[in-house]
């Protein structure tokens, strides 16, 4: 008799975000890792999007085009964004039931997916990367705040199982009103086969004009919560000390023009490159070339705790390379001081130089931490276990 577990399912993928669903990016790195590790396990899946999607050839794509003319007006129009979505799902979803699952990552504003639970009774997992609602408020810019909470509450009532990154975010959620016991925490995770230490960028590093310099990398986002600016005050003070030390940030973000004003105040840009965004594929080659990576999160300002799964962390995991990280949030769950990363009290650029220093004069700590930190990873977290995580809420949820 075939074990439930064996069970060939069809998942749908909901990335009806309003103004479109970005292709790049931490939710999209998120999505498209789950659903290369579904597709590994012989189940079918299916991709409804706002926009045009990076994913494997063998996934189904529905895409239905946000009017660009939104982005002026985001909350006005997103009442209207849901029904036509959900009118476009109607008229598609007959062909390619039956559908075990719906996965869906919260979206300001979207409550479409709670309507294709509501008509056809499908599962709703939600991924939510945060409380939309505290993130407008404070991230960004709230006009109507009680219609983006309702529309949370709708997807929190009427979903099946609700994933998060971490601890703290699984916290928040429940002081704005989400059941606790719908709520699985599963972090983000690392691709082995893109992320891993045999990576051979000699060409790369040449054409930098980085041969014989100690490099000290960031990835990601340039934005409040990954504490940029403290690590951009480090660099004169790791130049004092380490003059072949140079920092390679890969990313972009509002903090750009601030990162750039520090850097030129302090006359280290002999010291610094910023890459600006790369494409995905591009990124562990440029970290690959780093002798130290750093995360330097920090908490929030309304004292928050700092509540992202950066993936950052886990890609830095798989690269074997010595990892320096500060102690907030899950970092501080997930690191083990001098065992797979240095940790650091957070806005302390001081702290910073201080262990980029030690890793550099102290090679065989960095080897023990970035040794650590790989083996870490291959056996708690890529995205092969996150996905079996996903997958075993649906077999749980079915045997009740």
């Amino acid at each position: 008799m075939e074990k439930m577990e064996d069970k060939k399912l069809r998942a749908l993928f909901w990335r009806i975000d309003y103004t479109g669903a970005l292709v790049d990016g931490g939710v999209s790195t998120t999505v498209r890792s789950l659903i290369k590790e579904i597709l590994k396990e012989g189940h079918d899946v299916f991709y409804f999007s706002g926009s045009r999607a990076k994913l494997p050839s063998n996934v189904k794509i529905y895409y239905f085009p946000f009017n660009r003319f939104y982005r002026n007006f985001p909350e006005i129009f997103a009442l209207n964004y849901n029904f036509r979505s959900f009118k476009f799902a109607k008229k598609v979803l007959p062909q390619i039931q039956p559908i075990n699952f719906i996965y869906h990552p919260v979206h300001d504003f979207n409550f479409s997916a709670g309507m294709l639970k509501r008509e056809y009774g499908i599962p709703l997992f939600l991924q939510a990367d945060g409380v939309q609602y505290w993130i407008k408020r404070n991230w960004g810019k709230l006009y109507f705040s009680k219609l983006v909470l309702w529309a949370e509450e709708i997807l929190w009532a009427l979903s099946d199982k609700i994933f998060t990154f971490s601890t703290q975010l699984k916290n928040l959620l429940i002081e704005f009103g989400a059941p606790g016991e719908k709520i699985c925490i599963n972090p983000c995770g690392f691709d082995p086969e893109i992320f891993h230490p045999q990576i051979d960028a000699r060409g790369l590093k040449e054409s930098l004009g980085l041969e014989g310099k100690f490099i000290i990398g960031f990835s990601g986002t340039f934005e409040l919560y990954h504490g940029i600016s403290f690590l951009a005050k480090s660099i004169k003070m790791v130049v004092r000390r380490i003059p072949q030390a140079v920092f390679l940030f890969v990313g972009d973000g509002s903090f750009r023009a601030q990162l750039d004003e520090i850097v030129k105040q302090d006359n280290v840009q002999k010291n610094t490159i910023i890459t600006g965004f790369l494409p995905f594929e591009e990124v562990p080659k440029y970290l690959s070339i780093c002798d130290v990576l750093v995360s330097p999160g920090i908490n929030n300002p309304d004292g928050t705790e700092f509540f992202n799964s950066p993936i950052k962390n886990f890609e830095y995991m798989g690269l074997k390379k010595p990892i320096l990280a500060t102690a907030v949030g899950q970092q501080k769950e997930i690191f083990k001081d001098r065992w797979n990363a240095l940790l650091v009290e957070e806005k302390n650029p001081e702290a910073i130089a201080e262990a980029i220093w030690e890793l550099y004069r102290n090679p065989e700590l960095a080897q023990t931490i970035a040794t650590n930190a790989y083996q870490d990873g291959i056996a708690k977290h890529t995205w092969s276990h996150r996905a079996k995580t996903l997958l075993d809420a649906y077999f749980s949820l079915i045997k009740k």
